[in-house]
């Protein structure tokens, strides 16, 4: 082996090292070595070029290795999210009948879409959480199934009702409590069983929502909108409960074979409050259910 080829190896280290200081001065967000992992193609080009070159020019070969590590860490250096650990997800989970938790750190995100798939049982959504999202399950089948970070928007899967390995007989119906970060315009498309559920924007950036569930008993708090904030609702044979909180300005249209609708709010008149028509900040609700009953408070 020539003595150029036992340099290989130390530049690594010295690579890692420098991630590591950037962080350490400011220059990135918290690493840490699931977020390394990112650098493998780097890791690749030196290897490429040691391979390639390394026996006929060894002195050329070790400058075309130190410019690249140093493209690498401009590269990083410019781009922190890159290497933050921020957008990267941690799933725990305490064994079959156990409980699980999931969390994503905020780590400065500009936005959020959220996909949450559930299956039966109680499950709540709010905001409120230092965390980017936060979520915990009395059983051990919450899942991670996608964090992906593009600039500064951030993509979150959450599936629930799965575990891992085979199941017999009756599974009970859990309970899935999320929070999410209030600081955060985010998208939500929830996707539930049978069960109740409590969703509760009013603390939330909401954009837009989707909301499905099955034959359940469904509670809906509305955000306070920056903009015309359009959420639908899917529902089987349900009660839905629409909370419009005071200064919120909101339209609500049902469809649906056998729906009763009333209004407990003095604020709303034919589905739709005083002030909606002229309003910029304001919420558009659009309900389909089955035989359901519709209440607005």
């Amino acid at each position: 082996m020539t003595g150029h080829r036992h340099l290989f190896w130390p530049l690594v280290l010295i690579t890692v090292g420098l991630v590591f200081l950037l962080a350490n001065l400011g220059y990135l967000g918290p690493v840490s070595v699931f977020a390394l992992l990112s650098l493998w193609p780097l890791l690749l080009i030196l290897a490429g070029i040691d391979i390639a070159f390394s026996r006929r020019w060894p002195l050329g070969t070790l400058a075309a290795e130190v410019i690249v590590i140093a493209l690498g860490l401009i590269a990083v250096a410019s781009q922190p999210a890159l290497l933050s650990a921020g957008w990267i997800g941690f799933a725990v989970r305490d064994g079959e009948g156990g409980q699980s938790d999931v969390s994503v750190p905020h780590n400065g995100s500009q936005g959020l879409s959220l996909r949450v798939n559930g299956g039966a049982g109680m499950f709540s959504l709010a905001g409120g959480s230092t965390m980017l999202v936060e979520s915990h399950s009395d059983r051990a089948d919450l899942r991670l199934r996608r964090s992906e970070r593009t600039g500064s928007r951030v993509e979150i899967r959450l599936d629930q009702g799965v575990s891992d390995g085979f199941h017999f007989g009756p599974r009970s119906s859990g309970t899935v409590d999320t929070k999410v970060a209030s600081d955060v315009p985010m998208s939500l498309d929830l996707n539930y069983g049978a069960g109740q559920f409590h969703i509760d924007m009013r603390d939330i950036r909401v954009t837009d929502a989707r909301i499905n569930t099955g034959a359940s008993s469904l509670e809906v708090d509305l955000p306070r909108p920056s903009g015309d904030v359009p959420i639908t609702v899917n529902a089987g044979a349900s009660s839905v409960v629409i909370v419009v909180p005071d200064g919120v300005e909101a339209r609500i249209t049902t469809t649906g074979a056998i729906v009763s609708m009333r209004g407990d709010n003095a604020r709303i008149s034919s589905g739709e409050t005083s002030g909606y028509a002229t309003s910029r900040d304001r919420v558009t609700i659009r309900v389909t259910a089955g035989a359901s009953t519709i209440t607005v408070r």
